[in-house]
């Protein structure tokens, strides 16, 4: 049974990945903001990250540009290491540039932010916060 468990954990990031980049290829989108990279909300510690790991394979696979937003850095970390359609940006910046949200971590600044500024966007709610 926590082999199972374990499995279906394991699978999650790669079944985000999915959701999300269909959804750009449904919304015929050149960029996506990837909102969070820490391990849980309002930290800055990164290991073991899930959302640091969905980000990253989005950026891998995206075509387009790859907006990431992490209140808690002023650097993207290694993991980002070569693709060039990879940036860190500040939140009202990404919300402006992207046509596909996905939200990672329940930080405050996500947490707080007016719905409307998500208006004619797809979005991608891994946290249950905007529903």
């Amino acid at each position: 049974m926590i082999q199972a468990a374990r499995g279906v954990n394991d699978g999650k990031p790669s079944h985000v990945v999915g959701k999300i980049l269909q959804a750009a290829e449904a919304a015929g989108a050149d960029t996506i903001a990837c909102l969070g990279l820490s391990y849980k909300a309002d930290i800055d510690d990164m290991r073991e990250s899930p959302a640091l790991t969905i980000a990253a394979a989005v950026a891998s696979k995206f075509r387009g540009q790859v907006v990431i937003v992490e209140p808690h850095t002023d650097d993207l970390p290694a993991a980002f290491a070569g693709l060039k359609n990879a940036s860190l940006y500040p939140l009202a910046a990404a919300l402006e540039k992207a046509q596909v949200v996905a939200l990672l971590v329940d930080h405050r600044d996500f947490r707080e932010l007016d719905r409307e500024r998500l208006s004619g966007k797809a979005v991608i709610d891994t946290r249950g916060i905007w529903r």
